[in-house]
């Protein structure tokens, strides 16, 4: 067969040399200057002719494109696009469309917006279905910019847009105009106008996403997803409810030629149904079930979609209502314990979020939802993000909703599954055992599950847990133990663990949090044993001496009170006070002089070395509770009762009339102590009462002492030199500097106050116990009648007072044996100068400064 003239003269062509001679209306990169220099020419057939030439040159190559958008052929297409000639009109506009498509050309075009409003204008005037299409062509890419956007709003063509998208026979136009209203709503300054316009009205739109031409059914897709992305848009969201939107986007999954758009239709459900509104919408509408019966029937590659609108509902209360009522919680069960991989981390998210619905989690439960999530999370195969990660937080989910997940999640071979996230803990992610230990705090939430969790290997896995990098992990291990310190086996297991040292590393990490967390955690825990090992290993000391923590942490102050409550012996050292509430016991002591630093008795008795120089005062009447507790202030040496002491109690006691067994332990006390913002008229029959005879036994207790230390005659020295040198007889005859305090019989200011507070805490005399730069001193709280009430039965001096409203009134002096009022010019000389306590452990000041007078 002969072959044509076209065919030989292309085949001439190619087998030739290159070609460097200019052929009219045949472009090639050597030549697009000359091609670009002609659309300066006035016949319309050379223009129409050249333009026709470059749309085929721009068609064949995006390098072509870039070529001519160098040789600024936008500038010479631009006069052209409104030329008195049709065809020279068309190829102007097709042209100019084919430049847009570059990155930047659309820059070039909104240099002047002039250019928008004549391409606009052109598309609402011409009926030329060319000019249509290149127009709107145009006006989708330029749109790309904000820039474009604002320009073509500002031209009013907006109804027009919607009048072509919805009538243009031609789909290449309507598909334009669908891009460029999707244009304007991804810029937030034009979306308003777009769904502000009359025009903008769900039925076209929703036709178009069952067009025959997939592009415009993409686009149309695209198009309603932004549209109902606009949450707040109340008028855009009212509307679709009205329509038939949500029935149309199952027909169309329920419609098995439109398969291609199944997946966008999947995904603008699962945006659609983030709100309550909205979920609850789509269950009314019918889409739940529907969307359900598609999960089951959908292939493999959608599966994953649909479950994830699915999910995408147990996000919101109505939607995890709706989801109840339709079965689907037993849907994301079933899911779970499949062995379909890509549905598990939806599943488990879906699981973990109708947990929060107290009915799906107790129906997920008996379905054996906890069971799966355990195995899932097993698994090593599986993938942490998101699989196993999603396992876990579901746990947490059903263990807090209801007890029945967290019964079922403590069995042997499901909470092994848990337990291994921090047991190996360097093949996991951080998140993933920090969700761990979040599941171990909704445990603790019940009875019977803490119970099983209150083991020591299970405190000492979290105690590990405390010592690990991460800050919030260990913030969530210090909740978990706080509430295992609510029972007394816990507080226990704490103290032989360790727990002490361990809280001790971390006051050290400078993170309010964290030592947050840590206090909280003191206040749980501590007992009379953890006291004493916070004092051996220097916590105590530096929560006292840490101002900026004490400062800075509001719960600092808290602990460090509990410690206190625990060891009085150290608060009356770091404090230099002992208040009515505050009780000494056997194995409490006293430093005569206190350094910088309080230590304990144990460590005293190590360190002494003869000659001894300092005293330290102990108390050990024997009958304390105290007293059969290992303590790490009590050594061999000063664990004998204090016969002395014992004797001076005994006599006490048939002094006052009252037999032995009322008073022992030292919180035996006839008063009761009733915080003061609690007290109300109710309470009074709950308190017991103190009568004004009280004072007159503090008087007795202050004579005895007084008689005791030195007697209320001179015939004693009592003088300081007298008391030192007693003081040093006994260390050298005691062979200790731990002397018992019943042994000292001529004491000064401080040996008087500690025996007046050690005696008042055993017979019932509400007393506090000082110490500052005037020495040391007792003040007591009684009540006392009204020299002007009149007398009534019973009289004054028996009246009964509620005991939790005693505050101190009265200061004890010791060296007269009587009880001076406090405020007084006797009390200061008692108490001596207002001064900084030079006499309370830590730092003292280099300089004094008194703030009251010297008294003669």
């Amino acid at each position: 067969m002969p072959k044509k003239p076209l065919q030989k003269a292309r085949e001439n062509r190619s087998t030739d040399k290159k070609d460097l001679t200019f052929h009219p209306y045949h472009i090639t990169p050597e030549t697009a200057h000359t091609a670009v220099l002609l659309l300066e020419s006035e016949e319309d057939e050379i223009l129409c002719q050249t333009l026709r030439a470059i749309t085929k040159f721009s068609a064949q190559d995006t390098r072509n494109r870039e070529i001519l958008f160098h040789l600024d052929a936008i500038k010479y297409i631009l006069p052209h696009i409104q030329h008195k000639a049709l065809n020279v009109q068309r190829f102007a506009l097709k042209a100019l469309a084919q430049l847009c498509q570059l990155p930047t050309a659309p820059e070039v075009v909104l240099a002047d917006a002039e250019n928008v409003r004549t391409v606009a204008a052109l598309l609402g005037k011409m009926e030329d279905v060319y000019v249509l299409e290149f127009a709107s062509l145009i006006l989708a890419e330029v749109t790309r910019e904000p820039l474009g956007c604002d320009q073509l709003v500002a031209t009013n063509v907006i109804s027009t847009l919607f009048n072509r998208m919805k009538s243009s026979a031609d789909p290449d136009v309507q598909k334009n105009c669908l891009q460029t209203i999707s244009n304007l709503l991804d810029d937030p300054a034009s979306a308003s106008e777009v769904t502000m316009n009359p025009h903008c009205t769900w039925p076209p739109i929703l036709a178009l996403m069952k067009n025959k031409y997939v592009a415009i059914q993409h686009a149309a897709i695209k198009t309603v997803g932004q549209l109902l992305g606009r949450f707040k848009d109340e008028h855009i969201q009212k509307s679709f409810k009205a329509s038939t939107g949500i029935s149309d986007f199952c027909d169309i999954l329920e419609t098995y030629d439109f398969r291609d758009i199944h997946s966008l239709i999947l995904d603008v459900i699962r945006d659609y149904v983030e709100t309550e509104d909205n979920a609850a919408h789509a269950h009314r509408a019918g889409a739940l079930q529907r969307l359900l019966a598609y999960l089951e029937i959908a292939p493999v590659e959608l599966k994953p979609r649909a479950l994830a609108a699915l999910a995408k509902m147990t996000l919101t209360e109505s939607g995890r209502k709706a989801l109840f009522e339709t079965g689907a919680d037993l849907v994301f069960c079933h899911l779970l314990l499949g062995s379909d991989v890509e549905l598990l981390a939806d599943a488990a998210l879906a699981a973990g979020n109708m947990a929060r619905l107290a009915e799906a989690a107790v129906r997920m439960c008996d379905a054996g939802v906890v069971e799966a999530l355990a195995s899932i999370l097993a698994d090593e195969r599986a993938a942490w993000f998101d699989v196993r990660i999603n396992a876990l937080k579901a746990l947490g989910e059903l263990t807090r909703a209801t007890p029945r997940a967290a019964t079922a999640l403590v069995a042997p071979k499901t909470f092994s599954a848990v337990v291994n996230v921090n047991k190996k803990y360097k093949e996991t992610p951080v998140e993933a055992q920090r969700l761990a230990v979040q599941c171990y705090i909704n445990l603790l939430d019940y009875h019977e599950t803490m119970r099983a969790l209150l083991t020591p290997h299970f405190i000492h896995e979290l105690l590990n847990i405390v010592q690990r990098i991460d800050i919030k992990l260990k913030i969530l291990a210090c909740s978990a133990l706080s509430v295992l310190m609510s029972e007394d086996p816990g507080r226990q297991l704490f103290t032989s663990k360790g727990g002490e040292k361990v809280v001790s590393e971390n006051l050290k990490v400078e993170h309010l949090g964290l030592r947050t967390a840590l206090c909280n955690l003191i206040l749980a825990s501590v007992t009379a044993a953890g006291a004493d090992v916070y004092h051996g290993i220097g916590t105590l000391h530096y929560m006292v001496t840490n101002r900026q923590a004490r400062y800075a942490v509001s719960a600092w102050e808290a602990a460090l009170e509990s410690i206190f409550k625990h060891n009085p012996s150290a608060k009356f050292a770091y404090t230099g006070r002992l208040d009515v509430t505050d009780f000494t016991h056997d194995g409490f002591y006293v430093q005569k002089r206190i350094s910088d630093r309080f230590l304990p008795l144990k460590h005293i008795v190590r360190d002494a070395r003869r000659p001894f120089k300092d005293p330290v005062f102990v108390i050990n009447f024997g009958n304390s509770k105290h007293a059969s507790e290992p303590s790490h202030e009590r050594s061999s040496s000063d664990s004998k009762v204090d016969s002395n002491l014992r004797n001076y109690l005994d006599n006490l006691l048939s002094w006052f009339g009252e037999p032995e067994s009322s008073c022992k332990g030292s919180k035996s006390m006839q008063y009761t102590e009733v915080d003061e913002s609690e007290y109300e008229v109710r309470y009074r029959e709950k308190c017991h009462e103190v009568s004004t005879t009280l004072k007159s036994r503090a008087e007795q207790l202050a004579q005895f002492v007084v008689e005791q230390m030195c007697g209320l005659t001179e015939e004693r020295d009592c003088s300081m030199p007298s008391v030192d040198l007693h003081l040093a007889d006994l260390m050298l005859d005691l062979n200790t500097s731990v002397l018992p305090l019943g042994h000292v019989r001529c004491g000064g200011p401080l040996e008087r106050a500690l025996l007046y507070k050690a005696l008042a805490d055993r017979v019932a005399v509400p007393c506090a116990l000082c110490r500052g730069g005037g020495g040391a001193w007792c003040e007591v709280a009684v009540p006392e009648s009204d020299p002007d009430e009149d007398e009534i039965i019973p009289g004054p001096a028996l009246r009964g007072y509620p005991a939790g409203l005693l505050r101190v009134n009265y200061i004890v002096d010791l060296e007269r044996g009587r009880l001076v009022r406090a405020g007084g010019a006797d009390a200061q000389r008692v108490c001596g100068v207002t001064c900084s306590q030079r006499y309370v452990a830590g730092k003292t000041p280099d300089e004094c400064y008194c703030d009251a007078l010297f008294y003669v």
